[in-house]
């Protein structure tokens, strides 16, 4: 009986860390686990190989000695080794590697941009052989479903975004339809059961839509908040970043990026003393876009704390209704949206369980 619950636990992980895995790798952010991609880190992690990730909003501030996940100038995702900490940042570095990412040219990592922290036990970080191969080929795989729906119909589908607004379409279609033809399923709570896992249908939907609602909810606001400039002004104003004179204006850049495959609408809201060139964006995934925005100093000399808070959501509701419902609320487009993938999610896995009924019947 024993073995029996350790084995059916054992297979449930498994299934929800390959699902965190690929939703995570879909939407940008590590949920559960991560993986790297190149030999930086060896021999600790090597080339394709996952690790658990723990995300930073959960986890005290790093130290030397910990591996982290942070987002890179360019928005690519990289994990590397703390080995310093200075008043500007964090200093890292691959295990591979023979020299810092700072000695490089990168800048220091702030903290801001630690996404994830890889988990180690009495300092040796835990890792699962080869577990990235599959969530690599993700992108090669969304390209050959849009290839095959434009083949088959005709119907170009714009990214993964199209991908997954048509697959929610589809599954919420066929649900309706099953509803009306099959409204006797009292057997399914019997019925559902896989032989060879010994895991009820019921079950594997259920830990599937959660792992896609908390990974939605994770890559919307992990990512977010508001990021901090000091303006220095000061009579006469020497040249400098962010240094002007009182009353007087300078401009800086702000950088948004994407790490996931699914494009994100942004909001960008910001304090007394910014003016924003725009304050709505949309990012297509696996890219990056730039707002310039321009602060102003108060007549006075000092230092100042100016800054602009980042509102992120996956762009699988029209523009429209993300944009409705942060009129109403900021809150309201995360919990729509998270429902909204929950909800093609789980109706998905029911459609699959009445198929796997039927098959065998």
């Amino acid at each position: 009986m024993i073995l029996r619950t350790t084995t059916r636990l054992l297979k449930i992980i498994l299934i929800l860390a390959v699902a965190a895995l690929l939703v995570g790798q879909l939407l940008g952010q590590p949920i559960l686990l991560g993986y790297v991609t190149s030999d930086s880190m060896e021999p600790t992690i090597d080339a394709n190989d996952g690790f658990v990730a723990v995300p930073a909003a959960v986890t005290e501030d790093p130290s030397s000695g910990d591996v982290i996940v942070y987002e890179a100038t360019d928005g690519e995702l990289v994990t590397h080794r703390v080995v310093n900490e200075t008043a500007a940042g964090y200093v890292t570095r691959g295990d591979a590697n023979p020299v810092t990412d700072q000695d490089q040219g990168d800048p220091p990592v702030t903290e801001d941009r630690i996404v994830a922290r890889a988990m180690q036990l009495g300092g040796t970080v835990l890792t699962i052989p080869a577990l990235g191969a599959g969530a690599a080929n993700l992108d090669a795989a969304v390209i050959t479903a849009q290839q095959w729906v434009w083949d088959l119909t005709g119907i170009r589908l714009n990214g993964i975004n199209g991908v997954a607004t048509a697959l929610l379409v589809i599954s919420l279609v066929g649900y309706a339809v099953e509803t009306v033809r099959d409204r006797d399923q009292s057997a399914l709570d019997t019925r559902e059961r896989i032989d060879d896992l010994d895991l009820s249908f019921h079950q594997l939907v259920i830990a599937f839509t959660l792992v896609m609602m908390v990974g939605a909810a994770a890559a919307m606001l992990v990512p977010a908040g508001a990021q901090s400039m000091t303006l220095v002004s000061s009579q006469p104003a020497p040249d400098g970043n962010l240094i002007v004179e009182p009353g007087g204006t300078t401009e800086t850049t702000y950088r948004i990026s994407n790490t996931g495959f699914t494009p994100i609408v942004v909001y960008l809201e910001s304090s007394e003393g910014v003016a924003l060139e725009r304050e709505t964006v949309v990012v297509s995934g696996k890219d990056s876009a730039a707002v310039e925005a321009t602060l102003e100093a108060p007549e006075e000399t000092g230092h100042f704390e100016r800054s602009i808070y980042e509102r992120r959501y996956i762009h699988v509701l029209p523009r429209s209704v993300i944009g409705w419902l942060y009129g109403v609320h900021p809150w309201l487009p995360y919990g729509m949206i998270v429902a909204s993938l929950g909800g093609g999610a789980y109706v998905s896995g029911r459609l699959l369980v009445i198929e796997q009924i039927r098959d065998r019947d």
